[in-house]
């Protein structure tokens, strides 16, 4: 690189700073307005894209027509009644001297046509912009409450594309429970799943190789399940190298995947034969092969939620131990003390452990488990990155303790005996020193201690 280029980035390299520097220093002399910096995963790249979804719509390409849809973020209400269930907008000062506050600078302005719908996003009262993740994920959720959404309107089209948006750094919304009847909610760390489907049956090999794994799925129950799917099934076009288009069902793509990794056989009249259609996976086969089937299915339909109610439905009623959750399916007999799906863990990172902890658990990977959740636990330690690694412990016992010195002094022993036992048994490290943990029920006995502590901690941090 030549001297003179080396020159002009840093140049430009200062000038950006000292714009940055004079944009916060302007809005700290404004009144009323708290500087926030955005604070997580969520880059400003995508809040503009989910607030251009809002301003512009979403095309939509339907028979060769472009069509653009439009879904208000305040739904079925006004404007100013969907801003006063997330803000205390009485209490702020408004920036129209002729009103009291902003309640009635935004409806005298949104009623005169002033505002624009769209003009909260660039508000920086609301943090929208520069605000933390949980301010915009708050936002989201209540756009798309039971209370606040017209069900008449596109408002499942742009759950779909938000959560695509989000899901890039780190977040997704899920349903997480109802209301008469309608689905309420929630934001939770996503952790992105690699572009190649392990099947159920190959993750779980050496489980089922050793016999770990005992579940039957009895022919009533596979019929139900089959016929869910056939229910689901869709048909996308696909274009080759050679611009040619095709088509293929999700019943033909689930038949590719699994074939990926083995060859598909069932019973028929006595003899073990080789899978050709899909219907053919429905009897004869191992219940681990209809499990491959129904995850493999979930990965390609477009319904996945709906889909994954429907079939976990079927689950539960017939007793069968097993759920689809996360796109894969999971035991849910040995399913320790466990932290509900629905539940909000406000850090990516602990997020991913606790997951990651859940799965090995569940997979009688005992001692990695046991790691993992150790690892939780010191991280959930550090929760307040303002404070010191001690101090935010301490912060986080008060918390839980609610002013009762009895519990406080039992919270406080518990920190201490689960960091003894880490640093004294073979959890974490694994020095020469270190006690040897030889049985399993040793380690779920470790496991769901621990997780026990941790999920008090995220119920009372939610």
């Amino acid at each position: 690189m030549e001297e003179k280029d080396c020159k002009w980035m840093k140049f430009f390299k200062f000038r950006y700073q000292q714009l940055k520097r004079d944009m916060f220093s302007y809005m700290k002399r404004r009144k009323n307005i708290t500087v926030v910096i955005s604070l997580g995963n969520i880059s400003n790249v995508t809040r503009r894209d989910i607030f251009e979804l809002f301003k512009r719509g979403i095309t939509e390409d339907s028979w060769f027509i472009e069509e653009i849809i439009f879904y208000p973020y305040y739904g079925r209400l006004e404007i100013v009644d969907f801003l006063k269930r997330l803000y205390d907008l009485s209490s702020w000062e408004s920036r129209d001297s002729r009103v009291a506050n902003p309640e009635e600078e935004i409806t005298m302005h949104t009623y005169n046509g002033d505002y624009s719908d769209d003009w909260i996003f660039d508000d920086e009262r609301f943090h929208l912009l520069y605000g933390t993740d949980s301010i915009l994920l708050d936002f989201l959720c209540e756009v798309f409450h039971p209370e606040v959404r017209d069900e008449s309107k596109y408002w499942e089209k742009y759950l779909e594309k938000i959560n695509s948006l989000l899901q890039e750094d780190g977040y997704e919304l899920i349903a997480s429970s109802k209301i008469s009847g309608r689905d309420v909610f929630s934001w939770r760390a996503y952790i992105k799943k690699p572009d190649m489907y392990i099947p159920f049956s190959e993750r779980n090999k050496s489980l089922i190789n050793n016999k770990k794994i005992g579940i039957k799925l009895p022919n009533a129950v596979r019929h139900q399940l089959f016929k869910v799917m056939n229910e689901y099934n869709e048909t996308f076009m696909f274009t080759s190298e050679t611009n040619f288009n095709y088509y293929k069902s999700i019943n033909d793509l689930v038949l590719e995947d699994i074939t990926k990794f083995y060859i598909p056989k069932h019973y028929l009249g006595g003899e073990l034969v080789e899978i050709k259609e899909f219907s053919d996976f429905k009897e004869g086969t191992r219940p681990f092969t209809v499990f491959d089937v129904i995850e493999s299915f979930n990965r390609h339909t477009t319904k996945s939620s709906q889909f994954g109610n429907e079939i976990n439905t079927i689950f539960k009623l017939n007793n069968i131990h097993v759920e689809l959750r996360n796109e894969e399916v999971h035991s849910t007999s040995n399913k320790a003390i466990g932290l509900d799906d629905s539940t909000n863990i406000n850090e990516a990172g602990l997020e991913e452990l606790i997951r990651t902890a859940e799965d090995l658990y569940n997979k009688g990977d005992y001692s990695f488990a046991v790691e993992k959740i150790w690892d939780a636990f010191e991280r959930i330690k550090t929760y307040y990155p303002a404070l010191d690694k001690k101090k935010s412990a301490e912060k986080i016992i008060n918390d839980i303790s609610y002013g009762n010195e009895h519990i406080k002094k039992m919270f406080d022993n518990e920190f201490k005996v689960l960091t003894d036992t880490g640093n004294s048994y073979r959890i974490r490290h694994h020095e020469i020193k270190k006690i040897d943990i030889s049985k399993e029920l040793h380690y779920k006995y470790f496991y769901k201690r621990c997780l026990a502590l941790i999920s008090v901690i995220i119920e009372n941090l939610q």
